[in-house]
């Protein structure tokens, strides 16, 4: 080329301008739009339709390639068959080493060391406490105590509720409520009672009845045909006058009301700047569930006690001696 640099410069810029394409020089004079290479800002951008085909063939490969590997055995089902046949060898790998020691008891086992762990869990514990039964009995001569003989023959269930969001002011008198009463009638009361914590002792009245049927087997004499021949009168400790044809029948033995910890506490301003505290109660009711066997017998106790007792006799008349004008004490 004959022409200097400068000059050569000076061409370049104008055929570049002729054509419309800016030299790179005046590239950096222009003013430029910024763009962004964070991920976010690439959202909105659509591919091009270069880099759609490649993904599209690229997809197209990778199916080929497994749609060949799936057909090349001898069968299309070869791999449905080896991987039963790899199930059924570690089943029998697992067969001959024998069962582990501490296997997943919770699903339904039936082996005889997971039985006796589920059945006695502590057999020391059960050693000592039969240990402990009968040197209380050697002491004893093998008499049982009045309290001993009782709960032999009958059954209770104790239980308690939660801490309820109330006082044992108002609690209260839902705990007097169903006191003496059965528990279908004490679950009637709470049912159209218009106290707000009526629902959560009804709710307490339930478990505790299904948790005495289903721990102690309280008040299955109708399922077990175990009714009384003909009505039973008897008078209850309140002197209400009933007829029991259930023995088993559950009834609220004892209710009874206790305080719980605070909620919280806020601030109740008084005058002249002063504050005191404002805590939020809580109480929980409990509740003992007796069988109608039990007031049965509290009745015919009532009753021979009252037949043993000698009648009243006046003070016989006899002469009054030995008077003093002053006190003898």
């Amino acid at each position: 080329m004959s022409l200097h640099l400068p000059a050569r410069r000076v061409a370049q810029t104008t055929a570049r301008a002729a054509v419309g394409t800016p030299s790179l020089h005046l590239q950096y004079l222009l003013p430029r739009t910024q763009h962004r290479n964070a991920w976010f800002w690439q959202r909105d951008r659509k591919p091009s339709a270069l880099s759609q085909e490649l993904t599209r063939q690229e997809r197209q490969q990778i199916m080929a390639a497994r749609s060949l590997d799936r057909t090349q055995g001898s069968s299309i089902f070869d791999e449905e068959i080896k991987d039963t046949e790899r199930r059924q060898k570690e089943q029998q790998e697992q067969e001959q080493q024998g069962p582990k020691r501490y296997g997943n008891i919770g699903q339904g086992t039936q082996l005889r060391e997971h039985m006796e762990m589920a059945e006695d869990p502590d057999p020391r514990w059960r050693v000592r406490f039969l240990k402990k039964k009968v040197m209380q009995m050697v002491r004893s001569g093998g008499r049982l105590t009045r309290e001993q003989r009782i709960r032999q023959s009958e059954k209770e269930h104790t239980s308690a509720s939660p801490s309820l969001p109330t006082s044992t002011k108002k609690l209260m008198f839902l705990s007097r409520q169903i006191a003496g009463k059965t528990v279908d009638e004490a679950i009637t009361q709470m049912r159209f009672s218009k106290k707000k914590m009526a629902r959560e002792v009804k709710w307490q009245l339930e478990d505790a009845r299904y948790k005495a049927i289903a721990a102690h087997g309280m008040g299955l004499g109708a399922a077990d045909s175990k009714l009384l021949d003909k009505p039973r009168k008897i008078q209850t400790k309140d002197g209400q006058w009933m007829q029991v044809v259930d023995p088993t029948r559950l009834y609220v033995d004892q209710s009874w009301v206790t305080k719980g910890p605070t909620r919280g506490i806020r601030i109740h301003y008084r005058a002249r700047g002063r504050m005191s505290r404002m805590r939020r109660p809580t109480a929980s009711i409990s509740v003992v569930l007796k069988e109608e066997k039990t007031r049965i017998r509290q009745h015919d106790e009532r009753v021979d006690k009252q037949a043993r007792k000698a009648p009243w006799v006046h003070l016989p008349n006899r002469p009054v001696t030995a008077q003093r004008p002053y006190y003898s004490w």
